[in-house]
C-alpha cells in the first residue's frame, strides 16, 4: 500500500476507478462524477465510506457509523468505518458487499457483490485480526475472505472462494477452501491514466 493521500484525492480516484480512461482525460470526468453521485448508489457508499473513515479518526464514530447504516440500506454494502483502504476502491456491484473492522485493502482494489471480507480470526482473550489485501487486488462475486490473512498485489480471488490461508502476489485462486489455480501477468492491474486526472 501506498503513502497516504489527501481525501479529496483519495475520493477523485474513487470516482475515477469507475470510468474509462478516455473520460478520465476529458472534461466530461466531472459531469460523469456528478450524474454518479447523483444516480449511483454504488459509488455513493464508497465516498460515504470516506466521510465515515474520516469521522472516525476524528473520534465521531457515531456518525460514521450512521452512515455506514445509511449505505447499507441505500445501496446494500456494509463498509466499517474502521476499515482502512486505499485510493481507486471499484464496487463493481455493491449488492451484499461487507467489509469489517480493523480490514485493510490497498489501492485500485476491485471487488464484486455479495463478497465478504473480514471475519475476524481471535488472537488471545481480547485481540481480533483482519485480512490484509494489497494493491490491484480483484475479488469476485460471493468470495469470502476471513481472518489474519494477507493477500497479495495483483492476486484475484475467484467467485465463491474462501480464503483461510495467504495468497502470493500475481496469483489466482478459487474453490472452497481456496487454493492457487495459476499465476497471471505481473503487469495487469485497474489503475486508469492518473496523471491524466483533471488537476485538484
Amino acid at each position: 500500500m501506498s503513502e497516504r493521500t489527501s481525501f479529496v484525492a483519495t475520493v477523485r480516484d474513487d470516482l475515477a476507478a469507475t470510468m474509462p480512461s478516455d473520460a478520465i482525460r476529458s472534461w466530461r470526468f466531472w459531469l460523469q462524477v456528478v450524474g454518479k453521485l447523483l444516480l449511483n448508489p454504488r459509488v455513493r457508499a464508497v465516498v460515504a465510506f470516506r466521510i465515515g473513515h474520516q469521522l472516525s479518526e476524528w473520534r465521531l464514530t457515531p456518525l460514521a457509523l450512521l452512515l455506514r447504516a445509511r449505505s447499507l440500506r441505500n445501496a446494500g454494502v456494509e463498509i466499517h468505518p474502521y476499515a482502512t483502504v486505499g485510493p481507486g476502491l471499484l464496487l463493481v456491484h455493491s449488492s451484499g458487499v461487507v467489509i469489517g473492522p480493523g480490514v485493510a485493502i490497498g489501492n485500485w482494489c476491485r471487488i464484486h457483490q455479495g463478497a465478504t471480507i473480514g471475519e475476524p480470526a481471535r488472537s488471545g482473550a481480547t485481540n481480533w485480526e483482519a485480512p490484509t489485501i494489497g494493491d490491484h487486488v480483484m475479488i469476485g462475486a460471493h468470495a469470502v475472505i476471513l481472518g489474519a490473512v494477507t493477500i497479495g498485489d495483483h492476486a484475484v480471488i475467484a467467485a465463491n472462494a474462501v480464503v483461510t490461508q495467504d495468497v502470493s502476489a500475481h496469483a489466482v485462486v478459487g474453490g472452497v477452501p481456496a487454493r492457487e489455480l495459476r499465476k497471471i501477468s505481473p503487469h495487469r492491474d485497474f489503475e486508469p491514466v492518473v496523471a491524466s486526472l483533471p488537476a485538484e
